[in-house]
């Protein structure tokens, strides 16, 4: 049974087929509408992501603030995957980290940057998430975050380049870095964290009044210098590693495995989940005040230098909806009016296990929130 039959859905870019998009099995709209009845309701439309093909493993996206129609998307290209497969998959060994400039109406890339590191080597981060702000691009990796060009990736004249971070100096932050997001002037950096990867988890990461384990970490990002507003930094010890990092402005707590976070305003918050060839989610929680600023309530949580900060918990109880997806479920972006969710089913090597597969940039409309929409 030819399962990974190929179907070509846009024709190449400037002659460079890294920028072209090939299906290899998403779900269409009748098993969606069997298997997944609520994400079918609220889908209203959808792209094949760029790459798949070339071995592109999508993560991140964000929609661009000001550039109607456009996204960005990031993620990495495996170069060479282990010969044997751990579970359900192969682990990719040697990764080329990436950004795509996405046109979301002709669902075509009109731009790859290739990412280095300050130093001009090849970038092999994961690229887990990516978020646009003050007309930069944001991506965070190992309790740090760098700095892009937007305007950069937007006005280049080759469809394919390289892009090394603004930043020369590291930004420290207090999150291993697995999705990022943007609101009002602030990063939210956060952790997929699983339980059992053996090594305790620093104890601010944990709540203290609900059963969680996923954290992230706001920071106020000041316009001028693109750097932390606060300057206060101390040490945090994760997986047998300290790190330096600047104090967070603002924290949440909530599950593991999350993938990614977006706003839809100041007290609603959507995460995405998955992992493996399990279903995925998007849920949709509402907290009791914003996470930032004079009004934030939570429990007081200490942080490493001793100082506390209060921070509220993503549970059950905050939670007003939630939709279940397809597994690889990724990043979320929210523009006012559609989510944008990325799905990394169609890329290697989860496309040749995985019973269910997507491999679109899923855009639909948030459920109805009682207690927002009457």
């Amino acid at each position: 049974m030819a399962l990974l039959a190929l179907l070509l859905c846009a024709p190449p870019v400037a002659g460079d087929s890294r920028l072209e998009t090939q299906a290899f099995g998403n779900l269409h709209d009748s098993r969606l509408d069997r298997h997944f009845p609520l994400l079918s309701e609220l889908m209203v439309g959808g792209h094949v992501l760029p790459g798949l093909h070339r071995n592109f493993v999508p993560q991140g996206v964000d929609y661009l603030a000001g550039h109607e129609g456009e996204a960005v998307l990031s993620g990495y290209f495996c170069k060479r995957f282990t010969a044997r497969y751990r579970g359900p998959f192969r682990r990719c060994v040697l990764k080329r980290s990436a950004l795509y400039l996405f046109d979301l109406e002709s669902g075509r890339a009109q731009r790859l940057a290739l990412l280095e590191e300050p130093d001009g080597t090849p970038m092999r981060r994961h690229a887990g998430g990516v978020a646009e702000l003050y007309e930069r691009l944001w991506l965070p990796d190992n309790f740090v975050v760098f700095r892009f060009s937007l305007e950069a990736l937007r006005t280049a004249d080759e469809p394919v380049i390289t892009l090394r971070p603004e930043n020369e100096r590291a930004i420290g932050v207090d999150a291993s870095g697995d999705f990022i997001t943007a609101h009002e002037g602030t990063l939210w950096i956060g952790n997929f964290q699983r339980g059992r990867r053996g090594n305790p988890l620093p104890a601010h990461y944990q709540a203290p009044d609900a059963e969680t384990r996923g954290w992230t970490a706001g920071y106020r990002i000041d316009q001028d210098t693109l750097r932390p507003v606060s300057q206060a930094r101390y040490r945090v010890n994760f997986a047998g590693v300290a790190f330096e990092v600047y104090r967070p402005d603002a924290a949440l707590h909530h599950r593991n495995k999350v993938q990614g976070m977006t706003f839809l305003d100041d007290t609603r918050v959507v995460l995405s989940t998955s992992f493996g060839p399990r279903r995925g989610a998007l849920a949709f929680h509402r907290l009791a005040a914003a996470p930032i600023g004079d009004s934030a309530e939570g429990a007081a949580v200490t942080l490493p230098d001793g100082s506390t900060l209060p921070v509220q918990s993503l549970t059950r109880a905050t939670r007003a909806s939630v939709i279940s997806t397809p597994p690889g479920a990724e990043g979320v972006s929210w523009d006012g009016q559609r989510l944008a969710v990325p799905f990394e089913g169609g890329a290697m090597p989860y496309r040749q296990r995985w019973r269910w597969r997507e491999d679109r940039l899923l855009l639909l409309t948030p459920p109805p929130d009682p207690r927002v929409d009457g």
